[in-house]
This record gives structure tokens, C-alpha cells and sequence, in this order.
């Protein structure tokens, strides 16, 4: 395994090129992902439109304080003809009416946050639902490829990295281009040689942030995908902790996570550097700037050519010259990581979702499901089903037999719909499944897997109570015919009970007997156990298939398994081999024509 050392060297070395070179990606796809943005944005433009507004208004009456402070000094304090009481009483009305603008600025300031907070949330909000929508619709194998980490980590901190991006690419530059220009045009308006000194150190000093802001993103966005790499293995991790502890690999386990997080943090140090040293400069260039508006407004001034009122605005509207300039910069700095996460979650939202272009009724009745010389494969070349046909009639219980490998569970995903026949077809009452909207030919199968998939909740929620509109009466007989009623009442709050993550709280097969309760409460026509009772006793697994015998009216019922003790009673056995159907009998039947079946039958 690479030390942490090699990594950063590496990140090092490739750093102008491989690094960099993220940064060297087209514009065409910048200005697609910002336009992308700007359309997500679409329903909030009026929210971010009044933010504008107002922070405009406030920079308005802030400005005001420099003007106010000149005329205080050169109209009020300075001048001799002036009473002490006019002077006093013009201080005094002057600066109440400075004090109502402040306080009006502050006013509008204080909503303009609170309602960009607000803005922001919804949109947040908004996005999330809108990429947890999409990930669900994309298809199957897509998701597969995909890591949990890095889909958690798009909903969660790329998402909330783009808050603040219209806020960062429009707002803030806009909000600071405009006091930039006022204070601009005061300032050449009294005195130009001072202006320039006010802002003759802006242009070059931006430009180098500009140069070193912009190797900044690349950074960023392979911290993002480190983070997504890392999450994902974490939650490996956590997910089979069992097994990390069983085996003895909680130290390297450890020394992964500690080397990729040395990485991160070296490159965090690295984006750091470069922030810092623009930082630095800017941090410098501020008393610098107040230095030589001292001194050359000074000599100005001995010459009679400028004011005290003059140098002490110069000042003050030096710091609000340079202070927009820098947040402009620094937003820039800021926008590199939300472009990172907007190219991210984009990517993301990319991705082509499950084809659903049927639209025809499904019928009232099953009649028949068939597949009709189905062939498939996952990557071209590798086939697992080859000329496949067989029909599936109500009312039976079909087993479906074969050595690992050999195509079972890819008849179900097909059946699915997961994935599409690369020939052939699965028709259902004659009809192609394809012509059937998706979601709706879904509802009408249940399926049942060898994983036990549960959810922290209660035993209710597991069973989809509320969508299948069940009452506890009917959950009780369907629970009863997964074998799961005596369990689920000894339990505290019996239907209530919170069973925890994964259901961690209940044996495994008191959860997978829940998982085949809760494909029961859906009441479907069709039902697929895949290895659905694999990890039951022996007892528990005669009283489901005994059950199943009275469930299967008006069903068909579908099994698939290793166990053949389980299936030997089923009215229809699929035997496939080498991926084709090999034969289809009854047990006594095949233990005479099918050598497939026969050895199976012999190994149990």
C-alpha cells in the first residue's frame, strides 16, 4: 500500500499537469453547468432579485458615512464663521439623520440575511428532493456502479456547497461593482490624483489572485472526490463490521482511512497556501493604500490643493474601495468549490433514468406471464441467458433450479424490468412488459430477496401498512402466513417496535420472514421468493411452503433456490444450465430426464 508521503509527492508532481489540468476542461461545458444552475434556480430569481435590492439599499446608506464625515469636518468643524451653537446644532441634526440611515441600513441588512438564509434553505431543499428523485429513476445498473458514499455525499455537502453560489457569482460582485463605481466617481469628482492612489494598487493585485484562485478548483474537486471515495468505504466498513472484526481487519482498515485522510489534508494545506498568500497580500495592501493617502493627500494639503475633511473621506472610502475588491476575489475563491460540487451534483443529475415509455392499462386479470427466446447479457460477449422461453400460468408455484452462476436471479431482474432482454420478450397476457407503465406493472410483483432488506423503523412501516392500506387485523393474517406472528407479538410494542437499522434488533430470520410478510401485504399477482427462505429452520420453511399453498390462488408464485427439498413439491420446475432452460417437470419427472436436476437432487 502507498505511503501518505508517496501520495503527496505524487499529488505534487502531477499538480501543474493531471491536477491543473481539471480547470483545462472546456468552457462550453462551464457554461452548460451554469446554465443548468441558473435554470434550477429559475422559481427562487424573485427571492434573489429582493436580496440584490436590498443590499444595494444598504450599501446605498452606508456610503453615505464618508460624505457625512467631510461635511462635518470641512463644513462644520472647520469653518470660522460659524457660531458654536450652528455648529452644534448642525452636528446634531446631521448625525441624528447619519444615526437613522445606519440604523436603517442595519435594518435592511439584518432582513436581506435572515431572507437569503431562507432562499437559500428552500433551494437546498428543492435540489436535494430533486437529486434523490432522479437517483432513484436511474436504472439498476447504473446505480451499481455507482458508490453509496459518493451519492450521499452529492445529497448532502455538494448540495449544500451551492447555497451560496448566485449569492457568491452575482450577487455579492453586483452589490460590490456598485459601491466600487459610486465610491469611484466621488472620489474623482474631489480629487483625481488621490483617487488614483486610492485604487491604482487594484488591477495588478487582482490579477494575481486570479491567477492563483483559479489553480485552486482543481484542488477542490479532488478533495470532493476523495471525500466521496472515502465516505463510500466507511459505510463498507461499517455496513460488514461483522467481518472486519471477525477477520482481524480493523488495522487495516485504520491505516486506509488514515492515508487517505493525509492526503485530503495535505491537499487542503495545499489549496491553503494559496488562499493565504492572496490573503496576505491583501492584508498588506490595506495599510499600505491608508499610508500613501496620508502622505501624498498631505502634501495635497500643504499645498493647499486638498482638505482635512478630504484626506480623512479618502480614508474612509479607500477601505470601502478595497474591501468589495477583496470580497469579489474571495467569493471567486469561494465559487471554485461550489463550481466543484455544481459539476458534481450536475454529473449526477446527468445520468440517463429508467426508460418508461409505456402507456397501455394493465389488465384486471392474470392470465399469463412468458418469456419468448430472451437472450441477455451484462457486458457484450458474456452472455447469461440464451433463447429462453417458458410460460407462467395463475394459481401454480414455479420453482426455478440451477447451479450458481447459471442465470436464476437475472430472470427476475429482467422480469423486473431492472433490465431490458437484449432479444426477445416478456409478455404478460400477451403484451410486451414494456408497453406497461413502470411503476404500475412493478406494483404487480412482489419480490422477495435472499438479502433481508429492512429499514430503521417500526415492524408497521417495514410492512408498508400505510401504503397497502392494511389494517393491524390483516397484517396479523399476513403475518401469520410469513411465519412471523408469534415473534412480532412477543416483541415490546409488538407492530410499534422500532427494530433499528437494517432491523439489527431482530435474527435473521425473524427478518427475512418479515421481508416475505411485507411482499405478502402487497397483495400482488405475481410473487418471487429469491432464496427467501434459505436462512429459515427447517420448520419455519415447511410452514411458509405450506402457506404458499394456500396463497398461490390467483397468483403465480415464483421460488428460487438452492434447496430442493423446498421446491420438490412445486407444480412446475425450471432446470437451467449453462445459461439455457435445460428442462421443465415435476420432481419425479425430472429425477428421471434431466441430469441437471438429478445430480442437484443428489448433493442435497
Amino acid at each position: 500500500m502507498p505511503s501518505s508521503r508517496s501520495l503527496f509527492r505524487d499529488f505534487l508532481n502531477h499538480s501543474p499537469t493531471a491536477i491543473v489540468a481539471h480547470r483545462e476542461k472546456s468552457s462550453a461545458k462551464r457554461t452548460g453547468n451554469v446554465r443548468v444552475y441558473l435554470d434550477l434556480l429559475r422559481p427562487y430569481r424573485t427571492a434573489f432579485i429582493k436580496i440584490f435590492i436590498a443590499a444595494c439599499l444598504a450599501e446605498i446608506f452606508y456610503l453615505t458615512v464618508p460624505i457625512t464625515t467631510r461635511y462635518f469636518i470641512d463644513g462644520v468643524l472647520m469653518p470660522t464663521h460659524l457660531a458654536r451653537e450652528v455648529k452644534l446644532s448642525l452636528l446634531l441634526r446631521i448625525g441624528g439623520a447619519l444615526l437613522v440611515a445606519l440604523v436603517a441600513a442595519q435594518a435592511i441588512d439584518f432582513w436581506r440575511r435572515f431572507y437569503t438564509v431562507l432562499a437559500n434553505g428552500r433551494f437546498v431543499r428543492a435540489l436535494r428532493l430533486k437529486l434523490m428523485a432522479h437517483l432513484m429513476e436511474i436504472p439498476l445498473a447504473r446505480i451499481h456502479e455507482l458508490k453509496t458514499g459518493g451519492i450521499v455525499s452529492r445529497l448532502t455537502s455538494d448540495a449544500e456547497n451551492l447555497t451560496g453560489l448566485l449569492q457568491m457569482a452575482v450577487i455579492s460582485p453586483g452589490v460590490a461593482f456598485l459601491r466600487i463605481a459610486i465610491t469611484m466617481t466621488i472620489l474623482i469628482h474631489w480629487h483625481l490624483p488621490l483617487a488614483l492612489v486610492a485604487a491604482g494598487f487594484v488591477p495588478p493585485l487582482v490579477y494575481i489572485s486570479l491567477v492563483y484562485i483559479l489553480r485552486v478548483r482543481p484542488i477542490y474537486r479532488s478533495l470532493s472526490n476523495d471525500r466521496s471515495t472515502q465516505d463510500a468505504r466507511t459505510s463498507e466498513v461499517f455496513a460488514g463490521i461483522r467481518a472486519v472484526k471477525a477477520y482481524g481487519m480493523q488495522a487495516d482498515e485504520r491505516r486506509r482511512y488514515n492515508l487517505v485522510q493525509a492526503l485530503m489534508l495535505r491537499k487542503n494545506i495545499f489549496a491553503a497556501l494559496k488562499e493565504s498568500a492572496i490573503d496576505g497580500v491583501w492584508n498588506f495592501l490595506l495599510p499600505v493604500t491608508s499610508l500613501f493617502i496620508v502622505v501624498i493627500g498631505g502634501i495635497f494639503y500643504l499645498r493647499g490643493e486638498a482638505s482635512i475633511g478630504d484626506l480623512i473621506a479618502f480614508q474612509m472610502y479607500s477601505g470601502m474601495l478595497l474591501y468589495p475588491v477583496w470580497r469579489m476575489v474571495f467569493s471567486l475563491s469561494q465559487i471554485q468549490k461550489s463550481l466543484a460540487s455544481l459539476e458534481r451534483v450536475l454529473d449526477m443529475l446527468a445520468l440517463g433514468v429508467e426508460e418508461n415509455e409505456g402507456k397501455a392499462q394493465l389488465p384486471r386479470t392474470l392470465e399469463s406471464l412468458r418469456f419468448e427466446r430472451v437472450t441477455f447479457a451484462y457486458r457484450a460477449g458474456q452472455r447469461v441467458l440464451e433463447n429462453i422461453s417458458f410460460t407462467l400460468k395463475p394459481s401454480r408455484i414455479y420453482a426455478i433450479v440451477g447451479e450458481s452462476g447459471v442465470g436464476k436471479t437475472t430472470l427476475i431482474d429482467l422480469l423486473m424490468r431492472f433490465y431490458t432482454p437484449d432479444s426477445g420478450a416478456i409478455t404478460l397476457n400477451g403484451r410486451n412488459i414494456s408497453e406497461f407503465d413502470l411503476v404500475a406493472y412493478r406494483r404487480l410483483v412482489a419480490l422477495v430477496t435472499q438479502d433481508a432488506i429492512l429499514f430503521d423503523g417500526t415492524v408497521r412501516e417495514n410492512l408498508l401498512a400505510k401504503e397497502n392500506g392494511a389494517s393491524t387485523r390483516e397484517l396479523a393474517q399476513i403475518l401469520d402466513a410469513a411465519d412471523a406472528e408469534n415473534f412480532v407479538r412477543e416483541l415490546p410494542q409488538g407492530l410499534d417496535t422500532v427494530i433499528g437499522e437494517r432491523g439489527f434488533k431482530l435474527s435473521g430470520g425473524q427478518r427475512h420472514r418479515l421481508t416475505l410478510a411485507r411482499a405478502l401485504a402487497k397483495n400482488s399477482p405475481i410473487l418471487v421468493l429469491d432464496e427467501a427462505t434459505a436462512h429459515l429452520d427447517t420448520l419455519s420453511e415447511q410452514r411458509i411452503r405450506r402457506r404458499l399453498a394456500a396463497l398461490k390462488r390467483h397468483r403465480i408464485v415464483i421460488l428460487i433456490t438452492h434447496r430442493l427439498s423446498t421446491v420438490s413439491h412445486a407444480d412446475e420446475i425450471l432446470v437451467f444450465k449453462n445459461k439455457h432452460l435445460e428442462a421443465i417437470g415435476v420432481h419425479k419427472t425430472l429425477l428421471q430426464k434431466s441430469p441437471t436436476y438429478r445430480r442437484l437432487w443428489r448433493a442435497q
